[in-house]
């Protein structure tokens, strides 16, 4: 059965209730994916465009994901509260905080390790997973709105907004925002197509396919 199944506006492709996100629960970490993941599979819920990954990550003090591989994807990690520790196999070390974004590209190959810096405060994160090209791999700090080549941008909207687009995801992380007449609420996603306005409050991630690069897997 489909899992887009709330009435929508004729100007959007599907809508994604917060509570029918798929969920991990890990030591010490709770995850949501919009997309299938792990056990989890939807033939619906496989990817948009070069998207393959939105997962939000609940982790506790002094937890997190140990070392483990990956490789050809693009990921970005959006904070939303407390402090992320990345570490990888190159050596480097970064402290992400709230408000701040960081961006890997695995190219040929990386093992990394994330984790909550604090051990008294919770960390609360986005995470997106792309599929990339092959190269050497990258970290590094980047500030929205973000271009990722070959595959889309990446953005953070707060407040009100008007926007014009033929294709794009949307994920509020936090706060009300108003869709065309539709209301979404702290962990909703949504696709659309051609014009829309989006107006409320918080922090709306959205994410634009380049174009060609904009298919979202249905059957």
């Amino acid at each position: 059965m489909a899992i887009f199944r709330r009435k929508r506006p004729a100007n959007t492709l599907k809508l994604l209730s917060a509570s029918d996100r798929f969920e991990t629960l890990t030591e010490g970490v709770a995850t949501r994916h919009v997309f299938s993941a792990g056990a989890h599979y939807d033939a619906e819920r496989v990817a948009f465009g070069a998207l393959t990954g939105l997962d939000e990550h609940l982790v506790e003090p002094g937890a997190g994901f140990d070392w483990h591989a990956h490789r050809g994807v693009e990921i970005l990690s959006w904070v939303l509260d407390g402090t992320l520790r990345h570490e990888d196999d190159t050596g480097r070390v970064e402290l992400v905080g709230a408000g701040q974004l960081l961006h890997q590209s695995t190219g040929s190959g990386v093992r990394h390790r994330e984790w909550n810096a604090s051990d008294s405060e919770p960390l609360r994160f986005v995470q997106l997973t792309l599929i990339g090209a092959a190269g050497e791999p990258r970290c590094s700090r980047a500030t929205p709105p973000l271009l990722v080549a070959g595959t889309g941008l990446f953005d953070v909207l707060p407040g009100k907004t008007e926007l014009e687009l033929s294709s794009a995801l949307l994920y509020v992380a936090r706060g009300s925002f108003n869709v065309t007449g539709m209301v979404l609420e702290p962990g909703d996603t949504v696709l659309l197509a051609r014009t829309i306005q989006v107006s409320g409050g918080g922090e709306l991630l959205v994410w634009t396919p380049s174009p060609g690069n904009d298919e979202s897997k249905e059957n």
